[in-house]
């Protein structure tokens, strides 16, 4: 059993000035508009894939000996709860579930498939539940009657899940990259943006049938690229077609899609626009059908396409994408990213050993202070196309001793020589701040797999316990000194910002109306809470 931790926050007097030096500066004048949140992101949003491609038979010896009941694994998974575990990827496609070799290998499919066996569902199922979380499982959209999907297997699955209590844990997928179908270097079969959709259709039909599964949401089409003319078509076909029955609709997002990625692709600051247009045509794809308003996750989203950069994807150097990408996509209206991958292979959290990488820091830092309200921000003093990025949300007070009314901005300099001197301005111009700057530790540098926060090495020390935050105080007014090659958050305490009070997460939070009223010789108490007077998205 993994311990529950209370998240607490240490300060301590850290003289930054005396750890860097940069004689080129350049002040950043940053404006917080925190009158109003300009989307709400969901509990769960950041979650994880764990690729089905672990179970190709060239990768299932490191599948078979992962020791998913690790306490250090369940420890360092359940720092996110709740979010997702998403199992799918490309093999999940062609996964039989429960099928012998030999029967696999008789069957008309047009490439070979892989077996997953029941005791492979129990591991996921188990390690979910156990640490809190959701299981997103997707299922096989590749065994085919000649037009519409043959479910014949999912419902063994489904039976099978149904019988072990497991539907409750599980939510659902239909298919990955869809509009790659046509393929020839996949060999997969070509299904229609139309056919997709009444898949999806069937699904829905199919969870109905079962008592314990029937409340199961599903999510997809999963898209490879909302930007090509095909994934588009998908995507609102299936917005259209299905979209009353998702719970959220999901395409992929890759910066860089080539193999061979250099560090300087990993810092050209021109890869950060490309999300926010990929974003941008998700949104414009599904602003016509009958269901513009449906969800919008990154379901499944990493650096580099199709194969990670060896000693960079999972590498310091890999964090400025992805903190960005967590800032970015919360600021563009997306309600969740889920990041390729958990554990196994380069581009992991976790790697293979159960240590964390250093985007598992920066996720787990995240989870830690940012709460699900967002604001709007605006940078004066940069470039076009800036390599300073600050984005900034309501703080997460839940297990923390933060206070309601607090407000967390995180920032980063993908700038090799430039420090960035970010002056806050406007009703937070004046607060105190609690700094936590994150910085690449070892001779490896940018290429390093360890991580300090202020200027401390983030590890696990044991199975069951996790690093303190330790923050640095600064007083109030002042300016925020972000040394190049570096991300940092930044808490403002007592900030007292009405959008982040206790009052607007419950005019946000209720489901229902509720008056009640006291009296008392010397008071009189009346409280009025509704969901349809709620003001923030």
């Amino acid at each position: 059993m993994h311990s529950m931790l209370l998240f607490v926050v240490v300060s301590f007097s850290l003289n930054v000035e005396s750890i860097f030096s940069s004689n080129d500066t350049r002040s950043v004048q940053v404006e917080i508009d925190t009158k109003v949140s300009i989307n709400r992101v969901d509990d769960t949003f950041i979650g994880f894939t764990i690729d089905a491609g672990n179970l190709n038979p060239d990768n299932i010896h490191w599948w078979r000996k992962l020791n998913f009941s690790s306490p250090k694994l369940l420890t360092l998974v359940s720092e996110f709860s709740p979010t997702v575990l998403r199992f799918g990827g490309l093999e999940a496609d062609w996964l039989m579930y429960n099928r012998a070799a030999n029967v696999v290998s008789s069957l008309n499919m047009t490439r070979k498939a892989t077996v997953m066996t029941w005791a492979d569902m129990k591991k996921l199922v188990l390690l979910a539940r156990a640490t809190g979380n959701r299981l997103v499982f997707g299922l096989n959209i590749q065994t085919r009657y000649v037009k519409q999907w043959n479910p014949t297997n999912a419902i063994e699955l489904l039976e099978f899940c149904s019988q072990m209590g497991y539907c409750k844990d599980i939510d659902w997928e239909l298919g990955n990259e869809p509009e790659n179908f046509d393929d020839p270097d996949r060999n997969q079969a070509k299904i229609s943006p139309e056919q997709i959709g009444e898949d999806f259709l069937m699904l829905r039909k199919l969870l109905s049938n079962y008592d314990n599964c029937r409340h199961s949401a599903i999510y997809g089409p999963d898209i490879g690229s909302s930007t090509s003319p095909e994934g588009g078509k998908i995507l609102a076909s299936v917005a259209n077609m299905a979209g009353n029955v998702l719970k959220a609709l999901t395409f992929h997002h890759y910066y860089i899609d080539k193999t061979g990625a250099s560090t300087e692709d990993y810092l050209n600051a021109s890869y950060f626009s490309n999300l926010e247009s990929a974003i941008d045509s998700a949104k414009e794809r599904i602003s016509s059908t009958k269901h513009p308003d449906i969800p919008l996750w990154l379901g499944e989203t990493g650096d580099v396409n199709g194969a990670s950069t060896a000693n960079m994807s999972g590498r310091y150097i890999s964090g400025f994408l992805w903190l960005d990408k967590l800032g970015l996509s919360a600021a563009k209206g997306l309600k969740a990213v889920v990041r390729q991958t958990l554990i196994g292979g380069q581009s992991a959290l976790i790697d293979e050993d159960i240590k964390p990488n250093p985007d598992y820091w920066l996720s787990w830092l995240h989870k830690k202070l940012v709460g699900s309200r967002v604001f709007a921000v605006r940078l004066n003093g940069v470039t076009a196309v800036p390599t300073t990025r600050v984005y900034a949300h309501c703080t997460r007070t839940e297990g923390s001793s933060y206070q309601p009314g607090a407000v967390t901005a995180f920032a980063l300099n993908a700038d090799r020589t430039v420090t960035s001197m970010l002056k806050f301005n406007g009703p937070l111009g004046n607060q105190e701040i609690d700094f936590y700057l994150i910085e690449a530790d070892g001779p490896d540098k940018l290429l390093s797999k360890w991580v300090k926060l202020n200027g401390v090495r983030l590890v696990v020390s044991d199975d069951n316990t996790m690093p303190r935050l330790r923050s640095s105080r600064l007083s109030p007014g002042s300016s925020v000194r972000l040394p190049p090659l570096t991300m940092a958050y930044l808490v403002f305490p007592n900030a007292r910002i009405q959008q982040c009070s206790v009052v607007a997460s419950l005019l946000s939070n209720s489901s229902s109306v509720i008056l009640s009223w006291s009296l008392h010789p010397s008071n009189f108490l009346f409280i009025f809470v509704c969901s349809w007077c709620t003001y923030a998205p």
